[in-house]
Order: C-alpha cells, then structure tokens, then sequence
C-alpha cells in the first residue's frame, strides 16, 4: 500500500482489508472450499478438488481492494500475496513479519520459504517462490485421476459439530450450539440441521451424548443442547428422553443450556411450565427458539425462560432482514423482562452486519462461525474478523494470501 499508510499494521485498515476480502470470498469461495482469516491481513484458502489454486483467480480481490481503499484514481497499490504448502509451512507464513513479507513483495527470498508463493496485483500475477514456477491451478490429468472422486451431491458424515455465540455488544464468543448434522448435509445453519419432512428428536439424543467431550475441549463457555419442544410436552417422548438427560454431567450443570426448537409463537402457561420442570434440573439456562419474530413476549411468565433465539426465516435476503427488524423492535420489553435475545441461521456478512448494528445481543450461523470440530469457549474476537473457522484438520490444499 501507500507509504502514507505504512505496511501492515494499521488496526482500522486491517478491519476494511478484512470487511472487503471476507465479502468477496464468501460470495466466490464457496463448499466445498473454505477460508477462514488467521492473522491480521492473513486469509487461509483450502479447495479439496484441487491440487493447485490458481492465482489469477484472486486478482478480481486485489481490484475490488485497490478501488476500495483507494479509488479509481487513488495514490497506492495493492499487492496480495498468496502461499502453497502444507499446514505448518501455511500458519509460519501467516505470522511472517512486515519486513520479511516486503522482501517477497520485492522479489526477494533468502530461502527460509517451502512452497509456492505468488505476488498478485490489479493487473499482474507472477512468481516469487520459487522464479518463474506456474501461477495457475490446472491440475495434470495424472493428478485429476489421483484425486477422489467427489460426488456433487455428496456432503460430509453424519458428525457432532458446533456453533459459536457471539455476543455483538462486547464482541466476544460465550459459548457454542451443539450441532448434529446428519450425513450428506453440505452446510447446518443455525441451530439444527436442515431437515426434512418430519422432526428427527433422536439428533438430540445423539448431540446429548457429545457433553462429556464438548465439556472437556474447553473448561469455559455454556454449551447450548438442542432439544425438542414436543419431545418435552409428549409423556412418551419425555419419558424416552429423560435417561439421556440424567446421563449428562451433574457437577457441570452451570455450563450447560437447553435450546427448545420448534418453540410456539404463544406457547400456554402450562406447557411451559412443563418445560421448565422437565429441563431445570439439568441445565442452567433455558433458550426458547422461534420462527415467528412477533413472539408473544409480553405473555411470557418470568423465570420461565433465560433467552428467546429466533431462528431467520427461509426466502429472500429481505424478508430475512425484515424479521430481524421485526424481531428487535420489541428489545425495550425483552430488556424489562430481563430476557436476552438471539438472532440464529445467520448466513451472509449483510445479514451479520444489519445484525450488529441493530444491537442483536446473541448471534450464530454461518455468518459467525463455520460448522467447528471443537467448542468455543469465552473468546473476544472483533466481529470484523468473523467468520471463525476451524483449521484443526489439515486441508488438501492451503494458502494464505497477505495485503501489503
């Protein structure tokens, strides 16, 4: 960039470098690639099909970021660098400091990079490591026939995955959602998984018996268990539930919340309060997840409820944002009756932006936090950093582009 702005290490900059990249890459880096940003100016990129990423395809970033900060006509350039190599090769080029990432803008190596690196401009993509090396991704017709095949349709295994709940007012995560995704599902937004015709109450069963090994991942954070509204107010399906509920750790009971999906837009006095005696003693906190964003919150007892989610409506990006304003508007009643509120399934940055500065309290989906492999404890994060994503397993290909 311009000298005026010196390299790198500019806070306000680094949160628009990474408000713009994040926004380009969620429109074009789509599954089964991922990304996700590790370091200030530092996006790791991952494509499964791929043995190569091409770099010319990020040159539309380095235009959209050159008009961005600086114009059509603006004094300064931009220049991205982009990294091959394995995971442990990936995070030490993420952590390269100013002085070593300018010797590579400059052409310069002194040998201490492994992996392909690429200095990509408006107009220009070329080689730094090694000289003269491909800058495109075309894999070899022997290296295509060496890759697994990978069915369109397909999606991952059946797994436990997890959601984080990030607090916009203080910027920080509080906890996660545990999610079980059934197989085949290429993405679970939200709360649940997107399911089928019928409910399936035995995914709850399976994301309870996650508890133990959510709980020991992180020894912080409340972990919200999904759980069926009509499971709670059926005898028979409470009956069937209840040994997996005493199954959960005792001495943990602070930590642990109850999310009831599928939650009445008017639910009766009764109900509830059959709710609240099923779950009690074995969660702290109980979160009532809507569809209807004109909740009937003026007819909910106290002390029935801790927080009311609701989870974003299927259809146009309107019509969701429309609930969200919809949802908020009654906040001045939620805060006399000392109930939090959640916004859930939130899956663009738009949607995530609007978010934030409606004040939602609580927020998750895609938008917040990729599907993890582990739970999040209380973690600050700006929320121009979000996205989070969990880099824990190793991608087939990885890269790291830095702006300079």
């Amino acid at each position: 960039m311009g000298d005026e702005l010196r390299f790198a290490d500019n806070d306000t900059m680094a949160g628009l470098v990474g408000k713009v990249a994040g926004a380009y890459l969620e429109t074009t880096w789509l599954w089964p690639r991922r990304y996700g940003l590790v370091a200030p100016f530092s996006f790791v990129l991952a494509d499964p099909r791929a043995t190569k990423l091409d770099a010319r395809e990020l040159q539309a970033l380095a235009r959209d970021l050159q008009f961005k900060l600086f114009g059509e006509k603006g004094v300064g350039d931009i220049a991205l660098l982009m990294f091959e190599g394995d995971q442990t090769d990936v995070m030490r080029f993420a952590g390269l400091h100013g002085a070593e990432l300018k010797a590579l803008l400059n052409g310069e190596d002194d040998g201490s990079i492994v992996g392909r690196v690429c200095r990509i401009t408006p107009t220009q993509v070329s080689s730094v490591v090694p000289q003269g090396g491909p800058v495109c991704g075309a894999p070899t017709l022997e290296e295509l026939t060496a890759l697994a095949p990978l069915e369109a349709s397909a999606g991952p295994p059946a797994r436990v995955g997890y959601r984080g709940v990030y607090h916009g007012p203080r910027q920080m995560f509080i906890g996660s959602v545990v999610v079980w995704r059934q197989a085949q599902v290429s993405s679970a937004f939200g709360l649940t998984a997107p399911r089928v015709e019928v409910d399936r109450p035995e995914d709850d069963v399976l994301a309870l018996a996650a508890a133990p090994e959510a709980l020991a991942a992180v020894s912080v954070g409340v972990l919200f268990f999904p759980i069926s509204f009509s499971t709670i107010v059926k005898p028979s399906a409470r009956t069937a539930l209840l040994p997996h509920l005493e199954a959960l750790p005792r001495n943990s009971r602070p930590r642990l919340a109850a999310a009831v999906y599928d939650t009445p837009r008017a639910p009766s006095f009764a109900a509830l309060s059959q709710v609240k005696r099923a779950l009690d003693p074995f969660f702290s906190r109980l979160d009532l997840r809507v569809t209807d964003p004109a909740f009937q919150i003026e007819e909910l007892p106290g002390d029935l409820a801790s927080s009311v989610t609701l989870v974003l409506p299927q259809g146009d990006e309107s019509t969701r944002l429309a609930a969200v304003n919809r949802f908020l508007r009654d906040a001045p009643i939620y805060r006399r009756k000392q109930v939090w509120q959640g916004i859930t399934d939130v899956r663009t940055r738009r949607e995530l932006n609007h978010c934030i500065e409606q004040h939602a309290p609580f927020v998750t989906g895609q938008a917040v936090t990729d599907l993890l492999d582990k739970p999040i404890g209380a973690t600050q994060l700006p929320w121009l950093n979000l996205p989070l994503h969990d880099w824990s397993v190793a991608p087939a290909i990885e890269a790291v582009s830095s702006v300079a």
